[in-house]
């Protein structure tokens, strides 16, 4: 005679598929509120904005038939930066001093970064109320945890388009076509991933009137790169439309900024230009370019 009659057995397994049941529901069960962790991250996002801490670091552009990889140094007057390499190799004597000549003169002419101020602010207007929409955006729903390359506790988030949603302007539009992946640093409370796919095609405008095709991908990607100061460390956009419904558009980028290196926040346009120049001697020796992170959050 069997120890276990069939009846007993086949409750058993029911139970233990019950409970198995309940420990992954609890598993996935959202830790916080996931629009209070998106509106929480997006303030800090917008406050961190206000502020570009003082960093010396790499930014390499890959488009689809040509790349450059860029020295930049943040001063108080402004930004600088020096041409390092084109498509894979440093530049000519001739192209690095036509380089040198319109870095000597930008970093000199105080009207000229006064002018580069003036029109990036519309950039960052926009760029606010992009962040500042996402909660109410999006539908967002906890997809679970994963470690990030330090330990720290990343909190993954799906999202999909909020049917109640009404754009405030052109650029917002994009929202409506937009599904994917958010990663959020629970405790910095900080935007390590957005990670989003067009499925529909979409309206737009930014600074243009246009349209956006369905299977269009943008991907940001931040992080920590030192003292609890935050970095975008990757931009990618791989998008298909048209200009006022008229003329072909097709954005393929990525840009990618390593090295992050802290700079004095009281740095000289000439000390700036003397990093700089040393960055340009580096690349001339083949030294100095390095590739970018790859602090891809791993699987609990």
């Amino acid at each position: 005679m069997d120890r276990y009659p069939k009846a007993a057995v086949q409750s058993t397994l029911v139970t233990l598929l019950v409970l198995a049941s309940s420990a992954l529901a609890a598993q996935q069960k959202a830790p916080t509120d996931p629009v209070q962790l998106v509106r929480e991250a997006v303030a800090n996002e917008i406050k961190a904005s206000d502020v570009q801490p003082p960093y010396m670091f790499r930014d390499s552009n890959e488009w689809k038939d040509h790349s450059n990889v860029r020295e930049i140094v943040r001063t108080p007057q402004g930004g600088l930066m020096t041409t390092l390499m084109v498509n894979g190799h440093p530049l000519s004597a001739d192209d690095r001093k036509k380089d040198d000549e319109k870095l000597q003169k930008y970093a000199y002419d105080s009207d000229a970064r006064r002018r580069r101020r003036e029109a990036s602010k519309a950039e960052d207007k926009r760029s606010q109320l992009m962040l500042t929409s996402l909660p109410d955006a999006f539908l967002f729903t906890y997809a679970g945890t994963d470690r990030g390359p330090k330990g720290e506790e990343l909190v993954r988030l799906k999202f999909k388009p909020n049917p109640g949603f009404s754009p405030p302007n052109h650029e917002t539009a994009v929202y409506l076509g937009m599904e994917g992946d958010m990663v959020i640093d629970g405790q910095a409370k900080r935007i390590a991933l957005i990670d989003g796919t067009l499925f529909k095609d979409v309206d737009f405008g930014w600074g243009i009137l246009g349209r956006l095709y369905k299977g269009g991908k943008f991907r940001i990607v931040q992080r920590d790169v030192g003292n609890g100061n935050w970095e975008e460390v990757e931009e990618t956009l791989h998008m298909n439309g048209k200009i006022l419904m008229i003329k072909s558009l097709t954005i393929w980028s990525t840009e990618t900024m390593t090295d992050f290196r802290p700079v004095s926040p009281n740095l000289t346009t000439a000390q700036a230009l003397e990093l700089l120049h040393s960055a340009d001697v580096m690349a001339e020796n083949g030294g100095g370019v390095k590739e970018a992170h790859n602090d891809q959050p791993q699987h609990k």
